[in-house]
């Protein structure tokens, strides 16, 4: 059986791709499909000022909270504005799949900066969450802090944009397919089911 490989982009600061990996382990039965998570930073250059960044007036009690409790995802109270920049805990995630500790990783990150609320953009507090996860502290910190792993994030945000045309997280690709935004379970397994079943065809 062919293995299909569902490209994942997302931020450390947004909820609905904490949502997404819940809709991803529901949905995902299948050793066939290979899930690549991707890094899109959504404010490289700093968020915007309170009241014109990535949650308005009562967007996370109207839409993001509903939405998590239906899913079984717990966050906390929103996080306050301005929002940290997110290019080194997202490097970090690099580092982390590398060593085999991708997931475990970002579920660390999501829960200090969601439920925790602490400052993700912090070197020093990302390297104490690495080591947590089972990673070595200075090997974690100085990719990091690289001015190599720096240049190479950058050439691959630049990538996302202008290749991919990621302008938003989550987005999610299989092949040709595409959405934004938090698909259901049952949908990502009938694009799936559709996906297999015309590459039967054309076998």
């Amino acid at each position: 059986m062919m293995t299909l490989t569902i490209d994942v982009w997302f931020d450390y600061i947004c909820p609905f791709s904490v949502m997404t990996r819940q809709v991803l382990a529901e949905a995902l039965t299948d050793p066939d499909v290979r899930t690549v998570w991707r890094a899109y930073e959504l404010h490289p250059e700093g968020t915007p000022p309170p009241g014109e960044g990535d949650y308005p007036e009562r967007v996370w009690e109207n839409s993001v909270l509903p939405m998590a409790e239906r899913l079984g995802v717990k966050l906390g109270a929103a996080p306050s504005l301005p929002l940290p920049r997110t290019g080194r805990a997202l490097r970090g995630h690099r580092h982390a799949e590398r060593e085999g500790a991708g997931a475990a990783y970002s579920d660390r990150v999501f829960d200090a900066h969601f439920l925790e609320h602490l400052d993700i953009s912090d070197p020093a507090l990302l390297a104490d969450l690495a080591g947590e996860v089972g990673l070595d502290r200075r090997a974690f910190l100085a990719h990091i802090t690289s001015g190599t792993a720096a240049a190479q994030y950058r050439h691959e945000q630049e990538e996302a944009r202008r290749v991919h045309r990621i302008h938003t997280v989550p987005t999610l690709t299989i092949g040709n397919w595409r959405t934004e935004g938090v698909p259901t379970a049952d949908r990502l397994r009938d694009v799936l089911a559709t996906l297999r079943s015309r590459a039967t065809e054309v076998a």
